[in-house]
């Protein structure tokens, strides 16, 4: 079962604005059978990372799932859990008015197993 993760993307405010306040996840199962999803977002508080997000699901063949999370905070980390290697995550952050902020990407080849 891959295991993979976003690592940890730093969100402190700039000019008193945060780079993302919400994280966009894209997921496709290209595998032919159904596939277990494991969704886990933290946030930092400290030294502690505080888990907030914790979604199970499955995804159908050749099906796609996108989820919108929370991601207000001054650093977070999300972690998936997949059943197969033929399931692909993509992350993207997004700021204010919903625009692509591209220092919290993460496409498919980039999502680091852990």
């Amino acid at each position: 079962m891959p295991n993979l993760t976003t690592g940890l993307f730093e969100n402190t405010p700039v000019a008193g604005v945060r780079p993302s306040v919400t994280l966009s996840v894209n997921i496709t199962n290209d595998d032919i059978t159904s596939q277990d999803v494991l969704i886990q977002g933290f946030f930092q508080s400290g030294t502690t990372k505080v888990l907030y997000v914790q979604e199970l699901f499955v995804l159908a063949p050749g099906g796609v799932a996108l989820r919108n999370y929370f991601a207000d905070f001054d650093a977070f980390e999300f972690q998936f859990v997949v059943s197969s290697e033929a399931v692909e995550v993509t992350a993207w952050g997004k700021d204010a008015a919903g625009n692509l902020t591209t220092a919290h990407r993460v496409v498919a080849q980039e999502v680091n197993p852990f």
